[in-house]
């Protein structure tokens, strides 16, 4: 089957961690937090059209942001993994700026604390979409047999599980409104927590050393390697 031979090729955990982030928190989470912002900024604020589209476009810099967050997994290795630990801070951030939302009145919410919730909330998904998607990469290039199916499983899982929430988002803001979608959505900004928190996204290399000492030198090989890249040298700069 397609996802058994996924699975086999790189293990059920990897094939689970590209389920979770793409499929759960993108998929659901994405479309829910998406949809219900506009009524929550309009409706729960009070706050007009004007100052919503000032509020949606300061919040949407993570995603300008993606090749930045790229650029700085691959060359600032944090105790030795260069995924996890930017997918646990993706999802400790969204998870606490969703709760944030979903649990404080509206009375105390301003304008400028509403504009940095969402952005956090768009780190939850921009940076664990560019964790997932170098990993994809580097799977592409040990099987590239299997690249198509790899980008399949991304796509297929953020389209078929993105269905559950557009069938359902309209009838969950009729029956408990916005605080209701808000607190679905703080279980699937938590969600990215358990590829990275269990390893399933990438591991330990057996014998490399571990510390600041081995994270600083792997981070100056990375960099230096980063800026003989053309391509990664212009990013950068």
């Amino acid at each position: 089957t397609f996802a058994g031979r996924l699975s086999e090729a790189f293990g059920w955990r990897y094939v689970a961690s590209v389920v979770v982030l793409y499929g759960i928190n993108q998929g659901i989470g994405e479309s829910l937090v998406y949809f219900v912002r506009q009524y929550y900024i309009l409706d729960t604020l009070g706050l007009s059209a004007t100052r919503m589209g000032q509020v949606l476009g300061f919040a949407g810099i993570p995603w300008q942001l993606k090749s930045l967050f790229g650029v700085l997994s691959d060359t600032v290795p944090i105790n030795g993994r260069h995924r996890s630990p930017y997918i646990v801070l993706a999802g400790v951030l969204g998870t606490i700026a969703t709760l944030v939302l979903a649990v404080l009145p509206a009375e105390v919410m301003s304008f400028e604390l509403v504009a940095i919730i969402l952005l956090l909330m768009n780190v939850n998904f921009s940076m664990p979409d560019v964790m997932i998607d170098a990993a994809v990469a580097e799977r592409s290039q040990q099987r590239p047999e299997l690249a198509a199916d790899l980008q399949a499983l991304c796509w297929g899982s953020n389209s078929m599980i993105s269905i559950v929430a557009q069938c359902t988002k309209g009838y969950l803001y009729v029956l408990g409104g916005a605080r209701l979608v808000l607190g679905i959505c703080v279980a699937t900004a938590a969600c990215v927590l358990v590829p990275p928190l269990n390893g399933w996204v990438d591991e330990r290399k057996p014998g490399a050393q571990s510390g600041v000492r081995a994270s600083c030198a792997d981070a100056r090989q990375l960099c230096a390697s980063a800026w003989q890249h053309e391509t990664k040298r212009r990013v950068t700069g």
